[in-house]
């Protein structure tokens, strides 16, 4: 498939993968207003809910990764607070993480996080840093997200509290895509049995394949 019908081909995926979705998703809240529900149900409802979620988000990850195999990849750059966007990003999974994952906590940020970003693109790193650290460290009681900066640049880490089912490595889709934005934006990953790391730059250092527009505040 050349460069040229991929976003087209691309667009028609995501159609055709997010139709089912949307299906299952209606009657999901079809299913939640219809009636008292017992608990049971109600925990099968959440499960049901979060998968369509996790579903939701593996396409956009897919998507992601074709765009920048095919050089249609392009940042719209702006200043970023990294911690707030962090802080954004655990609560909106903890909103939808699944019964038995590891509970996801922000711990206060350690010096100026702010850096020239994509925030789109950025908070989709952040959706599936976490996804990913949810998942390989699945026995552990707690993951700590942490942010810091010092002249150079910024970083958000992923940190285990207990023992971890497996350690965490550069593999999996997920970390391929946090791997990929982050390498856009100038950045790398670092992962380690307990951590997984993000470093970025204070101003992007993009790859010779990615468009970069600054955007323009109204003045």
């Amino acid at each position: 498939m050349t460069a040229a019908v991929e976003p087209q081909y691309l667009r028609q995926l995501s159609h055709e993968l997010r139709t089912p979705l949307t299906g299952i998703r209606g009657y999901s809240e079809v299913l939640e207003q219809a009636g008292p529900l017992t608990e049971r149900q109600r925990h099968m409802l959440t499960m049901l809910n979060s998968c369509v979620h996790r579903l939701d988000s593996l396409i956009d990850d897919l998507l992601l990764i074709a765009s920048v195999d095919a050089g249609a990849y392009g940042l719209v750059v702006e200043d970023v607070d990294l911690a707030r966007l962090c802080e954004h990003a655990v609560r909106a999974h903890t909103a939808h993480a699944r019964p038995g994952e590891p509970a996801v906590r922000c711990a206060d940020s350690a010096g100026s996080c702010v850096v020239q970003a994509d925030p789109r693109q950025l908070e989709h790193l952040l959706v599936a840093l976490l996804n990913h650290a949810t998942g390989c460290f699945a026995g552990c009681a707690e993951l700590w997200v942490g942010t810091g900066g010092d002249g150079t640049g910024a970083w958000v880490t992923v940190t285990v509290t207990g023992d971890a089912d497996e350690p965490a490595g550069i593999v999996g889709l997920g970390l391929a895509v946090v791997r990929a934005i982050a390498e856009q934006h100038g950045g790398s990953v670092a992962a380690g049995d307990s951590e997984l790391r993000v470093a970025l730059p204070r101003t992007v250092r993009p790859s010779e394949r990615v468009v970069v527009r600054a955007m323009r505040r109204p003045r």
